[in-house]
């Protein structure tokens, strides 16, 4: 599951130049991110799909938006 976490992050975030701080706070944000993993076949509950988010972010595997 990381990887798609990973590449749908990377969509929203070249789509929205949003932060995962802000997946997390906006409520249409983060169904449309919710929405995306599930569309690539992952099988979880929205408290899953988020808490792995949030810990990519700290363990730094999520790219950076850019300046």
């Amino acid at each position: 599951m990381e990887n798609v976490l990973i590449h749908v992050y990377q969509q929203l975030l070249v789509t929205h130049r949003c932060s995962v701080d802000r997946i997390l706070e906006d409520p249409e944000l983060r169904q449309e991110f919710v929405g995306r993993v599930r569309e690539s076949a992952v099988d979880a509950s929205e408290f899953v799909i988020l808490h792995g988010l949030n810990n990519l972010r700290k363990k730094s595997k999520l790219p950076r938006r850019a300046g």
